[in-house]
Formats: structure tokens, sequence, C-alpha cells
């Protein structure tokens, strides 16, 4: 079986590489001017390209000062607009991503090197990441192996982002010379293989989503070459490219239905389902009810997780429905945990119209708990209609202790009308006390 940590991984590459191919995309789209060649920088690593018209004397050193000021000036002037447009959550807002994007896009592959400059001196981590993918992805279409050199060189020092990097140069590398990449991948699968984010396994997204748009039968090959970890993280790829195809999504599931190994089939169906509905939520979903019951149980937990960002209320249903008695406690409590980081008083409404009795008991404790900082009398609401006595006590006992610290007296009152004996108050306020 595939370890969850890297199914985890994969499933978040997903969301790493819409982000890259929207870039990618939006940058094809536009009119590409003649490209031109990437000066030597030491910020940059690139090669040294001698043009074949050498100046000589003042007027040539004035001209090439003069260009170079000017080029400085053009990408300050541009990294200032971007600055202006980017704040810290804009990897969350589309409209903002897409302005950013579309300001890195008048980058010229000769003002690479002074961007790369800029670019280090930004503070923001998550914005730093993302000019970081666009400028190396445009170097990338000129000189992969240069952007590739850059990227390794800074990968150490930069943790995730520097994995992230290496699928930011992939996937533009691997536009102009899919071969030149796979040859590198095999060169390089070894090396910084390990450590949470994966390392160099994480570029096998890149490379198969681009494999599996362009040429799906060397994708498919390709994948067989692989083993257990590496598949996934190219399956992740392969998912992202044929979500708009029917004919290749048809195709990917095929190839994930032959797969000998149970849970690696239900993991690329995860994978596979998790971003489909995003995009296409009616067409995920009908699918999803389809396929027979034992496949449903944990597709039905992913598109329910997805539905919680967008739609909780239809994520809560369809995370519940055709569940048994047994899987419904748990069930219960996912959706209020997911629903409570954005909107704790909504999941409360929801939780209070459900039909329940103990099988609500985790859900409560659940909400009770993400209450407790913020909403302590609400918090200690969902302790008291825990059925359980001693989860309800233990419940009542952590909003206690919280809210006793900001109002002692409140606390007091509230706990008093917790539904708890006279025994189990005290006991609570003397290990409080403690």
């Amino acid at each position: 079986m595939i370890p969850k940590r890297l199914f985890l991984l994969a499933t978040s590459v997903l969301w790493l590489g819409t982000l890259i191919g929207a870039y990618q995309f939006g940058h094809r789209q536009g009119s590409a001017q003649p490209a031109a060649d990437l000066p030597n920088s030491t910020a940059a690593g690139g090669n040294t390209r001698v043009g074949s018209n050498l100046h000589s004397g003042a007027d040539a050193g004035t001209r090439n000062s003069q260009r170079t000021a000017d080029k400085a000036t053009t990408v300050k002037q541009l990294f200032a607009q971007l600055k202006a447009t980017m704040r810290p959550d804009t990897m969350r807002n589309p409209m903002a991503m897409m302005r950013a994007m579309a300001l890195l896009d008048k980058l010229r592959p000769e003002d690479v090197p002074a961007a790369l400059l800029e670019v280090e001196a930004m503070k923001d981590a998550q914005s730093k990441m993302m000019v970081y993918m666009a400028v190396l992805g445009k170097w990338a279409e000129q000189d992969g192996p240069a952007a590739m050199k850059y990227a390794e060189d800074h990968a150490k020092d930069l943790g995730a982002t520097g994995a992230i990097l290496k699928m930011s140069v992939v996937a533009s590398w691997a536009e102009k010379d899919p071969d030149a990449v796979w040859a590198w991948y095999q060169a390089n699968k070894e090396k910084d293989s390990g450590g949470m984010f994966g390392g160099n396994q994480m570029v096998l997204s890149s490379i198969f989503s681009n494999l599996m748009t362009n040429d799906p039968d060397t994708a498919f090959k390709r994948l067989d070459e692989l083993d257990k970890g590496a598949k996934i993280m190219a399956l992740a790829g392969m998912s992202q490219s044929a979500l708009f195809d029917d004919t290749k999504r048809q195709a990917l599931l095929d190839r994930i239905n032959a797969m000998p190994d149970a849970a690696e089939r239900t993991q690329a169906r995860q994978m596979l389902v998790s971003q489909w509905v995003m995009f296409a939520p009616d067409d995920a979903t009908a699918w999803v009810a389809k396929q027979p019951a034992t496949d449903q149980k944990e597709m039905r937990a992913t598109v329910g997780s997805a539905f919680m960002m967008s739609d909780p209320k239809r994520g809560a249903a369809f995370m519940l429905e055709g569940a048994t008695p047994e899987e419904k406690p748990s069930l219960y409590a996912t959706v209020v945990g997911s629903w409570a980081a954005t909107n704790p008083d909504a999941a409360a409404t929801w939780l209070a119209e459900q039909d329940g009795g103990p099988e609500l008991d985790q859900a409560h404790r659940s909400l009770s708990q993400s209450l407790s900082e913020r909403k302590p009398a609400a918090a200690m609401d969902q302790a008291r209609a825990i059925t359980d006595p001693n989860q309800r006590m233990n419940a009542a006992s952590m909003v206690y202790r919280k809210w006793q610290a900001a109002d002692a007296e409140a606390a007091d009152k509230g706990l008093d009308n917790a539904d708890l004996t006279a025994e189990q108050i005290q006991q609570i306020k003397s290990s409080a006390g403690e």
C-alpha cells in the first residue's frame, strides 16, 4: 500500500499542478514574441552567450549601460506593480492570482536574471513561491537544464518550495523537450528522493501531466516503469490532464481499475475524483454514485470533503448518503470539523437539525472544541448535547478550563448548566484549580 504521507502529498500536488498549468495555459494563449537569448547571470546560474556583433569604444559601453539600466528599471517597475497587486492571500483569490500572472507574463527571457534577484528579496512565502514558479517557468521555456540547475541549487534552502520550483521548471521544459525531461528524471530520481515532500518524485506529476496531454500512449508506457511510490505521483499529474477529456479520463480510469493492488486503485481513483469534483461537480458525483457500493465509501468522503469548501450542506449530504449506522458517528464528526473551520455557527445550526442521539456525540465534541476559544458559551452548549455521561464531562471540562481563564464567573455558570452531576461539577472545578 502507498504510504498515506505520499498519497496526501500527491493530492496536494494536483492543486499545485493546477496553479502551474493555469500559468502555462495563459502564457501559451498570449501572442508570444521571438525569444531572445538569456544573458549570463550569477543569480540565475545561466550560460554565457556571446552575440555575433561586438561593439567597441565608449559608444558601445554607453549603449550597453543604457540597455542594462532600462532593463533593471522595467523589471523593478513590474515588480512594484506586482507587489501592489498581490496580498498574503493571493493564492486563495483566483482573480488576484490571474492579475499577478498577467503581470509576470510580461517578463522577457532576458529579464529573468534581474527578476530572480527581485524574487529572492520577497518576504511573503506564498507570493514568493508563486512568482518563483512563473519566473523559472519562463526561463525553462528557453533553457530547461539551466533553469533546473538554479532550482536544484536553491532547493535545499527553500524546503517544500524547492521541490515545487522543480515542478514549475519541468512543466515548461516538458513542453519543449519531454524526452530530455524524462532523461533528467531517470538520472536524478535517486537524488533528493526523501523527506516529507517527496523530493524529485514531485516532478513526476508535471512530467506525466504533459505526457497525458500530448502523448497518452507514452504516458501509460512510462507509468509501467515506475514503482508504487513514484506511480502515485505520476497518476496525480495524469489525473489533472485528463479532467476535461472524456476519452482520456476513461482510459485513465480503465488503467486504474486494472491495477492489481486494491489500495492503489482506491487512492488513484480518489485523486482523480477530488480534482474532477472541483471543476465538474455534477459529473463527478454522478460517476461516483454509479460505482459499486464497496468502492463508493472512500470516494464519497473525498468528494464530500471537496464540497465542504464551497457547499458544505451538499458535501455533508453526499458523505452521509448510504452510510451505515456504524459509519455515521465519524462522518458527522468529519463534516462538523471541516465546516467549523470556516463557519462554526452554520455547522452548529446544521448539527442541531440532525436526527441523532449517541451517533452525534463525536460531532458535538468536535464542535465544542472548535468553539471553545472564541465562543465558550456555545462550546458548552455542544458539550451539554453529548449523550454519553463520560464524554460530556470530558468535553465540559475542556471548555471550562479555557473559559475560566477569560471569565471565571461566566464559566462557573456555564458549567452549572452543563447537565452534569454535582459530583462531576466539583471534580471539574477542583481539577481546573490545580
